[in-house]
């Protein structure tokens, strides 16, 4: 005689006399992931740039990445001067090409958590080493202490060298831009999350920190990056957006 109909039904039935509520898991709201941070060096002159800057919105949709893309300038010599470039995101670029794996500047150039690694755009490779990577997760807060202002708190090990902190403003979304000139003359370009400004704070030697500085204004977003050194992995990330 099998004895298994009878357990079961009587487990059921005291399961069921609980009141409700009892012996229950609780589930709350889950932590946020570990953002992921994407960083793409482009241009408005350069041909591959049209297909990654349209792949790069997809990778920037995801709630867990903080993407950014900066315009380099070293293109503009090409017949089309881009709006979007500043020669401090070409420095940038600079400094992960000595720090990394490549021998020279290039573009579309993706870097993800500041790795060393030397990414050219391809179709599906890219998106397919963001789902990969394992989301930065420093402590780190920033927080709004008015319309105007922005705390940044860290904290760690006292380091035996210091950090480089950056603040990274940038336009949140899409913005279309026809090209009239260049190698991309009559195309339309999109640009997500484009930097418009990138500013070094004080660097951080561990331990607790704590600076307080001006927001991005309406309409822009702000993302913290603490590397571990010039061109190296992040450490730390958050944003911020109106």
């Amino acid at each position: 005689m099998s004895f298994a109909p009878f357990i079961l039904a009587s487990a059921l039935a005291t399961v069921s006399s609980y009141p409700s509520g009892v012996g229950e898991t609780v589930q709350g709201p889950r932590p946020a992931p570990a953002p992921v941070v994407v960083e793409l060096f482009t241009s408005q002159g350069c041909p591959p740039c049209v297909e990654a800057n349209r792949a790069f919105g997809g990778i920037a949709a995801h709630d867990h990445v903080i993407a950014l893309s900066y315009g380099v300038d070293y293109w503009d010599m090409f017949g089309w001067e881009d709006q979007f470039a500043h020669p401090a995101f070409a420095d940038r670029q600079k400094a992960y090409i000595r720090a990394g794996e490549a021998r020279r500047v290039f573009t579309p150039h993706f870097v993800i958590n500041g790795g060393p690694e030397r990414y050219r755009f391809r179709r599906d490779d890219v998106p397919a080493r963001v789902a990969e990577a394992i989301g930065v997760d420093g402590e780190i807060r920033l927080v709004w202490l008015s319309a105007e202002r922005v705390r940044l708190d860290l904290s760690g090990p006292v380091r035996d060298e210091a950090a480089e902190v950056w603040a990274v403003t940038y336009r949140p979304g899409v913005i279309l831009v026809a090209i009239e000139g260049g190698r991309n003359e009559g195309q339309e370009m999109e640009h997500h999350n484009t930097v418009a400004s990138l500013d070094r704070l004080e660097d951080w030697p561990g331990g607790a920190y704590r600076v307080e500085f001006d927001g991005p204004r309406e309409g822009f977003g702000l993302a913290v990056l603490v590397q571990d050194f010039e061109g190296g992995p992040v450490i730390a990330a958050a944003r911020l957006e109106r």
